[in-house]
């Protein structure tokens, strides 16, 4: 197909996919909307890059897609790709979008329920989960987290990013201070529930088998060196390293 062909389909797509966005309540222009792809390019590229995964093939899942950004980024990056999301209206944003930039190839799948995704046992390479567990109920989580073991290789990786940390006092998603430390019970008070982070160790050793930490000090530098590719600066990187070291921990799950 020559350039002369293909603009028009592209323009059709993105109307698709501005008009679809405008139906959720969305605007396409959003840069959660509209620039996540690009967004997710130039942050997480970096750190994929810093883990040294070889791509090509590699089987992802990514577990509650939104407009399908991770998904996208990993099939232009050469993997075979699977998306999930509670919501049908999501799971056809992501696709349209996904055939704007050209991976239309990604398995988009919409499933009600989490805790029983139509996948078979060690189907993949790595999961990519990204802002999702938190707003998973609490008493549906643990199950979730058990799935999502299940569809994992023995060896394989969770990559879990953009999650609020229930121990920092500023909950990320929706900016309030500090609902992170306050009981559910008080929900009532405000008649309707507040979003939370999620704990650190539910994020770590929540699936039922375990799980190494990658984003050490101890890992081959990996924290710093993906932090650096996004252009963090030096005496940031000292000093979050220093502590890293000290306090043998990671600052991402």
């Amino acid at each position: 197909m020559n350039s002369k062909q293909a603009e028009p389909l592209a323009l059709d797509t993105q109307a698709a996919v501005d008009t679809r966005a405008r139906n959720l309540g969305l605007q396409a222009g959003d840069p959660w909307v509209g620039g996540y792809v690009d967004y997710r390019w130039k942050h997480s590229r970096p750190i994929l890059e810093a883990m040294g995964l070889r791509h090509e093939g590699m089987r992802v899942l990514e577990f509650g897609c939104n407009v399908g950004a991770s998904a996208i980024l990993f099939a232009r990056l050469g993997a075979v790709v699977s998306a999930v999301d509670v919501s049908a209206d999501w799971i056809g944003l992501a696709r349209l979008n996904a055939d704007l930039h050209g991976v239309g190839d990604i398995d988009f799948v919409h499933v009600d329920d989490t805790r029983a995704p139509p996948f078979a046992d060690a189907q993949f390479d790595l999961l990519t989960c990204n802002g999702v567990l938190e707003y998973v109920d609490d008493d549906q989580r643990a199950a979730v987290q058990r799935e999502i073991d299940r569809v994992l290789k023995p060896g394989g990786m969770i990559l879990l990013t953009g999650s609020s940390n229930r121990l920092w006092p500023r909950e990320t998603h929706s900016g309030l201070w500090p609902v992170n430390y306050l009981p559910r019970a008080l929900d009532r008070l405000w008649r309707k529930p507040l979003q939370r982070g999620l704990w650190p160790w539910v994020a770590r050793h929540g699936y039922g088998r375990h799980y190494d930490n990658l984003d050490t000090a101890r890992a081959g530098d990996f924290f710093a060196r993906s932090r650096k590719a996004m252009g963090a600066p030096p005496c940031l990187l000292a000093a979050l390293l220093w502590v890293a070291a000290r306090l043998r921990v990671g600052w991402a799950y």
